[in-house]
């Protein structure tokens, strides 16, 4: 690059500061690491904030950032992102506002968005016909405000033509990644994540909401199953074993946990084996023969089955994948 990629951050009131500091950090971060690592003339990439106008613009944490540009001047940004936050509301409704994120919607090469910024595009217009997601707690809101838009309830952003969305607050972090990504590598991607102390870039398909927060939030004795079901992964989980500690009849269990979770136990237990097999693999370090016994496969070879059936390739392939820097 000759010169820097301009990065631009659209901010209101009450925006939320983490929506706008994590991914601005991964810029930056990005552009100090390929000067000293790549030597780079240039940095890679430049990070600015836009406002109303220019000046200090309050955040809902009470801490206020500086815009340097105003809605009055025509800056040509190579990636554009909204922000997410409390004020989403208030920024929906201000016409200047839509109108200048409509204006620069159309011409921007990477137009993305965090958290809640994701309705701001929304009533701007930008999602009609596009797929989308945002924080967990607004999906229903998106789908409503945006009935022409392909709401992902599970993604943790989602690409769209040159849209992108990305779930609440720290998954603007992975959206900014992966856009690091696109731009110069995974390993580089990678690198980042590791300076930042990310535990893990997670990928855009990976669910925004965890296992174990989806077993908390059911509060029945299914989510108390589904906890003890993560705490037990390498035990015995088989359909009478299941049933035996929620203390009902084998064939009422599977009756009722297939109406209730939308799948059968057997299936249910083998994603979350999977699931961990993942996580485990993409920190590294184990055997698969260790992987397989501790999330209960039988061996490796039913490890190698059930990657090849769910995610369409062997676990080796997956970790190099998810490990190369």
């Amino acid at each position: 690059m000759e010169v820097p990629h301009r990065v631009g951050m659209l901010v209101y009131p009450d925006a939320q500061l983490l929506d706008i500091a994590g991914p601005l950090e991964v810029f930056a971060r990005t552009a100090r690491w390929l000067q000293a690592r790549r030597c780079l003339a240039v940095p890679a990439y430049s990070v600015e904030l836009v406002a109303a106008s220019a000046g200090p613009v309050a955040t809902s944490s009470g801490i206020a950032v500086v815009a340097r540009h105003g809605f009055e001047t025509e800056e040509a940004f190579d990636t554009l992102l909204v922000t997410g936050g409390i004020g989403y509301a208030s920024a929906c409704r201000d016409a200047a506002l839509m109108a200048w994120v409509a204006r620069h919607a159309a011409r921007v090469p990477r137009l993305g968005s965090i958290c809640t910024g994701a309705l701001v595009l929304a009533a701007a217009g930008v999602l009609d016909g596009r797929a989308a997601t945002t924080h967990w707690d607004y999906l229903d809101l998106l789908a409503a405000q945006a009935p022409g838009c392909r709401v992902d309830r599970e993604a943790i952003y989602v690409r769209s033509g040159h849209v992108y969305t990305s779930a609440g607050v720290t998954a603007g972090i992975d959206l900014a990644l992966g856009l690091v990504e696109q731009d110069w590598g995974r390993a580089v991607a990678v690198a980042v994540a590791r300076e930042l102390v990310v535990y893990r870039r997670r990928t855009a398909a990976q669910a925004q909401v965890s296992r174990f927060l989806e077993a908390e939030r059911r509060g029945d004795r299914f989510g108390e199953l589904q906890l003890w079901i993560l705490d037990h992964l390498g035990g015995d989980l088989s359909v009478e074993r299941l049933a035996q500690v929620v203390a009902m009849s084998v064939r009422n269990f599977s009756r009722q946990f297939r109406a209730r979770m939308g799948e059968t136990p057997a299936a249910f237990v083998l994603r979350l084996r999977v699931e961990e097999a993942c996580r485990r693999l993409e920190e590294g370090g184990a055997s698969l023969k260790d992987i397989a016994r501790q999330c209960g496969f039988a061996d490796e070879q039913a490890l190698r089955r059930a990657f090849r059936r769910q995610l369409g390739v062997l676990p080796q392939a997956y970790r190099r994948h998810t490990t190369a820097a």
